[in-house]
């Protein structure tokens, strides 16, 4: 791998309600009728589309049709789903996938480090079935790493680790697609263990998506299964979210296919390199499931009561607010940004408003997320 990729790569995981699906199908096609399934097989032969795809949209008041104005100026491509009070509030559809299909409310789209809080919660999880503690040392699950014995889960949760994150300068020349996720996970392993800590463990906060990559290997070791099977059964299953994988699982999958194509040329290779991103950035999802998980996690559905005050309690002490896998101020509310490949995305929700917000996009970076999320929230909270 060339050290252009790598530097890609470290952009890559870097960041700072099947009912509401119906709900939002049912309120969109009375606003706007999208183009025929068989206009969405066609292909162009260039990266533009020759015909601008319609877009779909409903706003419950006149900032968010404003703020949804901005999007269609600006050409957005993605999906915007927001609830007030369990009802949708905003929808907003546009644009096409790299392999020319037309995006609804129903295609999943990879969701990058919003990823993170599905770990976290999965940590919360083990802790609830009485299998771990996040006042456990890293050395109980890593006793090769020199370091371990200074690093709590709970550190590492919090992003208060010291652990080195990504950079342009990680040796990824053996990272592969030809090999399984075992083999890539030992080279990430080795390369994080010959690290030496960025500071002294629960001093500061620093972002590092190695955090979550350890997490992540950790609940495959006390679960005996693949970490993407113990979320999908003590997360996505019980809480109906059956259109969630990972990108590992699902870029073969002809289900998936139909809706997203995972050729190498139409996603940024290396986001789908096995077990590259597991734990950090490698959730692929939908508007509604993702809907779903922004009303249960609060609501005591996916966690205890205890994990969530956990999961959403605030360790930084600065301008950062980071709780478990979750940023704990964002427009009032919590949520977290990702970024993975070409694909930005954010997920929002605001008890005290009774508002969630999931928004995803196949174009213009992060800052078209950023930007666009404090908009459409701040016009969502009035």
């Amino acid at each position: 791998m060339t050290k252009a990729i790598a530097i890609v790569l470290s952009a890559i995981i870097l960041c700072t309600c099947a009912a509401c699906s119906s709900a939002s199908k049912d309120s969109s096609s009375s606003e706007s009728k999208k183009t025929s399934s068989d206009s969405n097989e066609a292909a162009t032969e260039t990266t533009q589309p020759e015909t601008k795809p319609e877009t779909t949209f409903i706003a419950d008041n006149d900032s968010i049709k404003e703020a949804f104005s901005n999007l269609e100026s600006a050409d957005f491509s993605g999906i915007v789903y927001a609830e007030r009070d369990g009802k949708p509030a905003a929808v907003y559809t546009g644009g096409k996938l790299y392999n020319d299909k037309e995006i609804t409310i129903d295609t999943p789209m990879p969701v990058g480090s919003v990823s993170k809080q599905f770990c976290a919660a999965s940590i919360m999880k083990l802790q609830e079935q009485g299998k771990l503690s996040v006042n456990d040392t890293l050395d109980k699950y890593y006793p090769e790493y020199k370091e371990a014995g200074r690093i709590t889960l709970h550190n590492m949760l919090s992003n208060r680790s010291g652990i080195p994150n990504l950079d342009e300068n990680t040796p990824l020349d053996d990272v592969t697609y030809e090999h399984t996720d075992k083999e890539n996970t030992d080279i990430l392993l080795k390369w994080v263990f010959n690290q030496p800590l960025l500071f002294e463990p629960d001093s500061e906060y620093r972002y590092s998506n190695y955090n979550f990559f350890l997490l992540g290997n950790i609940v495959e070791k006390l679960s005996g299964k693949s970490y993407i099977e113990y979320l999908r059964e003590n997360i996505f299953e019980p809480l109906g979210m059956n259109h969630t994988g990972s990108v590992d699982e699902l870029k073969d999958s002809p289900d998936w296919a139909k809706e997203f194509s995972y050729e190498p040329s139409d996603f940024i290779p290396v986001g789908i390199m096995p077990g590259l991103c597991k734990g950090a950035g490698d959730i692929i999802s939908t508007a509604a499931d993702m809907t779903t998980w922004l009303h249960a996690l609060p609501e005591g559905k996916a966690v205890s009561e205890e994990s969530y005050k956990a999961m959403t309690t605030d360790y930084t002490n600065t301008t950062d607010h980071y709780g478990y896998g979750l940023m704990t101020e964002m427009s009032s509310g919590i949520g977290h940004f990702g970024l993975t490949g070409h694909f930005t995305a954010c997920d929002y929700f605001c008890v005290d408003e009774k508002l969630t917000l999931f928004m995803v996009a196949n174009t213009g970076g992060q800052s078209t997320i950023v930007n666009n999320f404090y908009a459409i929230s701040n016009a969502l909270r009035g």
